[in-house]
This record gives structure tokens, sequence and C-alpha cells, in this order.
């Protein structure tokens, strides 16, 4: 009886932990998306310039947010302005050594990461993540020619690796 009562707080105790895990800033995993567009109403200033490192000016809109059953479940901040090919390469760079300097592990890069042109489409750019936060941050320019942006995206760990599993075995019951 001591070990199912035991077992059922550490349950509940993981449970809470999930469902209250910082993604970027106060946004929380979970939260309801009232919360959620107070909280960026609220702070709309702030989160109208987002520095992530030198000269490196993000900006967190009501697009930004996505949210699954009005829970929030990743955010996705941009860069500020358009970027030319040069200053995209740098601040690839720049964010990267940001995220990093934040506890982020790279835990995955396209080969030529440094150069948007070799992007190879349909494949992750750049992933890092922060086991203590238990969060994955997905890094990555779109654009074309001259203009460029650069996206970055949080996500909670384990719902990032539940789609992932999800993904994998409605490929293999498919392929059947």
């Amino acid at each position: 009886m001591k070990k199912t009562i035991s077992s059922l707080m550490i349950f509940f105790g993981v449970l809470t932990i999930n469902a209250q895990s910082l993604l970027f800033d106060d946004f929380t995993y979970k939260m309801s998306k009232k919360e959620a567009f107070s909280l960026l109403k609220k702070n709309k200033k702030k989160f109208n310039a987002i520095n992530l490192g030198t000269a490196n000016s993000f900006i967190l809109r009501r697009g930004s947010l996505v949210f699954e059953e009005n829970e929030l479940i990743h955010i996705t901040i941009w860069s500020k302005s358009n970027l030319n090919l040069n200053k995209t390469k740098n601040l690839l760079k720049i964010s990267k050594k940001y995220l990093e300097s934040q506890g982020f592990e790279l835990v995955y890069a396209q080969p030529d990461w440094e150069n948007p042109l070799t992007k190879i489409i349909n494949k992750p750019y750049m992933r890092l993540t922060h086991k203590e936060k238990n969060i994955l941050a997905e890094l990555e320019p779109r654009g074309q020619g001259e203009i460029y942006n650069i996206f970055l995206s949080y996500y909670q760990l384990n719902w990032f690796h539940d789609m992932v599993r999800d993904l994998q075995v409605n490929t293999k019951s498919s392929s059947k």
C-alpha cells in the first residue's frame, strides 16, 4: 500500500513538473490560451524587442504562440528585421552562441549550418536542448536570395519526443 501511494505521488509530481515547464520567458508549457495572450498583451513592449546576444533582436507576436486544445505547446520567435545573407550567417552564429551560453547543448546541425544557401529542405536545421529545463530549441533561417529571417522555436522536450514517437508509430503502421 505504501509503495502504491509513493508511486502515485511521484507520478503526479512528474505530471505537475511537465505541465509547468517554462518554454520561454514567463510562458509555460500547457499554459491556457487566455493566460498566454494576457501575458503577451501585458508585456507587449518587452516582447517587441527580445535581445539574444549582440545586435540580435527577435520579436514575439500573437502568431508566435502555438496551441493544442487551448494549451500552449510551443513558441516561435523570429528576427525583428529582414536580414541579408551575410547578416543571416553572422546572426546564426551569434544565436547559437547565445543559446549555448544559456545552458543549451547542440544535438544536431546540418553539415554547413553557417551557410543558409546550403540548407537541406525538409530536414531540421539546428537543434539544441536544455536538459535541466527540459526544452528543445530549434534554430532555422528562412528566406531566399538576399532576404532572410531567423526563426527560433522552443518546445517542451517530452512533448517533442512524444510527437516524434507518434510519427514513427504512424509511419510504421501505414507502411504495412
